[in-house]
């Protein structure tokens, strides 16, 4: 009679073996009953039932929070409303710096330099979304959907950070650009090396920036969750990691090259401190591809590597370009100013120079001659008629 029931809870429930069996049900050490397709708990005050059908009643799911919220959850809600404030930041940011003040211009489109703002927005968008997440993630007796949601979205923030720092970078090259055309419009050409290469420097960014998106983000992710080591650690997500590097790499060449080529006075403090901190966030992800204990995937993950060396870099970085957006003026305002300040030296510069008329032809200043000086030098009048009555011209 024992063989036709099997138990949970240290054997204070139990289940009917033929129906279990005839449905794929098994009865796992850590008190769920599950088939892959539908999964129960079964101890304590979680009691469900099944019938003949196979289906459960008075049943609570897996992946239900059943849990108290636990430090995860904490530090995630505090991080989503981090989050939630650069949010903000971030649009005001846009409404400031997405403002026209002069002429369309063909060559330099406004939506250039709306793009860095944008990436701010989606960033800071599922970070928010992966922080609130993350309350559930260890509130749930089996990891299920909160967190595939908390991974998916932290995931994200990696790739749409990149892209936010490969759009500052791109858009203070083409301000220097701008400035300089707007000085001499002949100073940069359209169809020389320089154009050329910045017009495929942004084609091998988004490449590799799409290819760690999508080996890393679209796929199967209840293995995932179920903290699959041999998923977690597996080829698509070490080559995610590389290409998240490489784009990494492409930011860089492309700031050295627009050095090169412009020549600024100075370089922006905000570049080389992005770089940095982005830098932690990808080595973080090197490590987690290639390493299992650190991985920031795992179920049991100290929730000090996540945070710290993933969410923190990503905070920061978005706390220095939102920073320098706050610092910095409107594009169209600082070329205005541009154009007075060369305006003005050149009305300084005129007015110091003596006036045409009073400078000779061998350029020195002609000094004003009396009456007497201008008829001593005439000369004299010759008498034509011989009468002797000759007068100086007046």
């Amino acid at each position: 009679m024992g063989d036709e029931w099997l138990y949970s809870d240290g054997g204070r429930q139990r289940f009917n073996a033929t129906t279990l069996q005839q449905y794929g049900y098994i009865i796992y050490p850590n008190n769920t009953i599950s088939n892959y397709s539908s999964c129960v708990l079964a101890f304590g005050g979680y009691i469900p039932t099944v019938i003949s059908n196979g289906s459960w009643y008075n049943s609570t799911g897996c992946d239900t929070p059943v849990r108290p919220i636990r430090t995860r959850g904490t530090i995630g809600i505090v991080t989503a409303i981090i989050f939630g404030i650069a949010l903000v930041l971030s649009l005001v940011a846009l409404n400031k710096h997405g403002k026209s003040f002069l002429p369309a211009e063909k060559r330099f489109r406004l939506v250039g330099r709306r793009w860095p703002w944008y990436w701010c927005i989606i960033t800071a968008s599922v970070g928010l979304v992966s922080g609130f997440t993350a309350v559930d993630v260890d509130r749930v007796w089996v990891l299920g959907t909160a967190a595939i949601f908390h991974f998916i979205f932290y995931l994200v923030t990696l790739p749409t950070c990149l892209a936010a720092v490969w759009e500052m970078t791109r858009n203070w090259a083409s301000f220097e650009e701008r400035k300089g055309v707007d000085e001499d419009f002949t100073m940069y050409r359209q169809d020389d090396l320089r154009s050329k290469i910045e017009f495929y420097e942004p084609l091998i960014f988004y490449l590799f920036n799409f290819l760690s998106f999508f080996l890393s983000i679209l796929r199967a992710w209840n293995p995932i969750a179920r903290s699959n080591s041999h998923v977690i650690t597996d080829a698509r997500f070490q080559a995610s990691s590389v290409f998240s590097f490489l784009a990494w790499g492409t930011i860089v060449v492309a700031h050295f090259i627009a050095r090169h080529y412009y020549r600024p006075k100075s370089i922006p403090w905000k570049i080389p401190v992005c770089l940095v901190l982005i830098l932690i966030r990808i080595a973080f992800n090197i490590g987690s591809a290639f390493n299992y204990s650190i991985s920031q995937l795992r179920y049991q993950a100290t929730p000090a590597y996540i945070y710290c060396l993933g969410y923190l870099p990503v905070l920061l970085t978005l706390s220095v370009i939102l920073y320098s957006g706050w610092k910095e003026p409107n594009e169209d305002q600082e070329l205005l100013r541009l154009r007075n300040t060369r305006n003005e030296t050149l009305d300084q510069e005129m007015s110091a120079m003596p006036d045409r008329k009073s400078i000779g032809k061998s350029g020195t200043e002609r000094k004003p001659q009396t009456d007497r000086a201008r008829r001593a030098s005439h000369a004299p009048a010759h008498d034509y008629w011989g009468d002797g009555d000759h007068r100086e011209p007046v």
